[in-house]
């Protein structure tokens, strides 16, 4: 036998070694956590991990440790397992409020800094237990995930956009604190989203109300699409109606004048109005450019009223600190938000477009 043929018949003799060691079922010999979330306990903390069982029609499976150490209680999950825990596809990491009040710095500085955790993965706070939240959890499809809930109204809703990437940005950046999603569970045993957490450093401040969430997002300018509530009023009618944005655009500058600094916000909004009320003709002219005056107004109302809110919780979700920062060299972080912070001047400009009012108009 020649060389040449020697040499095919042992590249075609390895191909079948290799197809016949195929991967068939290897997810079916691991535990990949998708979840993994923490409690405080009297000895420390009590981690559960949630993970689809694709043994058992893909249904979800519950782990749990108690440690002080973060890695401590993963290697409890491990003996409790058969086999081998994976965290590479680490999809959301869960506090429970009274861990995040506390602080989440050891967190951050441990499993956020694992080279195989993804920087698109979610974090949020619970206002229950993780344990609670898991053993409602247990036995459904993957589809009940909690970051499910949290993706879609991320792109398609005025949930405020946030990842473990934006977190660490606002964590370990100069004059800005981040912010993430606050779950709860309804009485129904469903998770729901309550508000968005805001922090300080590394500890829980202050909590949004899903209100006050979709201004909030323009505030943040990240996707601006969702619906904003508002009130139609003419002469002594008035009646509650929706703007949708389809489209939406920020931009925002400092400017200095003399011992005034003034922030200002710009915003491009196109969309529509829906569930307006019949006697509020959008065909009318007069009645458009009221509907558009009075929904700016209202937005920069609510607008105000939250970058108040976060002045008087001295918090800056904003990244306001930051952005005085770039523009001036002499800036000092602890004399900012001690003394200067809450004497910025904020204004805000708006380019509204109605491109359709709704169905049939």
């Amino acid at each position: 036998m020649s060389s040449m043929k020697r040499l095919l018949l042992l590249s075609f003799a390895g191909m079948l070694v290799l197809t016949g060691c195929s991967n068939e079922g290897v997810v079916d010999h691991i535990r990949i956590l998708t979840v993994l979330g923490f409690d405080k306990s009297e000895t420390g903390y009590t981690g559960s991990a949630l993970y689809s069982d694709y043994g058992d029609q893909g249904k979800i499976k519950a782990l749990q440790g108690k440690a002080k150490q973060t890695r401590l209680i993963l290697n409890e999950m491990a003996f409790q397992s058969s086999q081998p825990i994976r965290m590479e596809k680490l999809r959301m990491l869960a506090f429970s409020k009274e861990v995040a009040k506390e602080g989440l710095a050891a967190f951050l500085k441990t499993i956020c800094r694992d080279p195989l955790i993804s920087n698109y993965m979610i974090m949020a706070v619970f206002d229950d237990s993780i344990a609670s939240v898991s053993e409602s959890l247990a036995g459904k499809g993957s589809q009940e995930l909690p970051y499910n809930l949290l993706e879609q109204n991320m792109k398609l809703e005025m949930l405020p956009y946030s990842n473990l990437s934006t977190v660490l940005y606002d964590f370990y950046g100069t004059g800005r604190d981040f912010s993430v999603p606050y779950l709860r569970m309804n009485p129904k045993k469903e998770i729901e989203i309550a508000g968005y957490g805001i922090f300080k450093d590394d500890r829980l401040k202050l909590v949004l109300s899903p209100e006050e969430m979709p201004f909030f997002k323009l505030l943040l300018g990240d996707a601006m699409r969702g619906d904003i509530p508002f009130i139609i009023r003419k002469g002594s009618k008035e009646s509650p109606a929706i703007f949708t944005v389809n489209y939406g655009k920020q931009n925002k500058k400092v400017i200095f004048n003399q011992n005034e600094t003034r922030v200002s916000f710009t915003f491009v909004l196109d969309g529509m109005v829906n569930e307006y009320p019949e006697w509020f003709a959008l065909d009318v002219e007069e009645n458009t450019k009221s509907l558009i005056r009075q929904l700016e107004e209202q937005i920069q109302s609510r607008l105000m009223a939250l970058q108040h809110k976060f002045e008087n919780a001295k918090v800056d979700p904003l990244g306001i600190g930051d952005l005085v920062r770039s523009r001036l060299r002499s800036w000092n972080e602890q004399k900012f938000y001690a003394a200067e912070y809450e004497k910025v001047k904020f204004d805000f400009q708006f380019s509204t477009h109605l491109s359709k009012s709704g169905v049939g108009e």
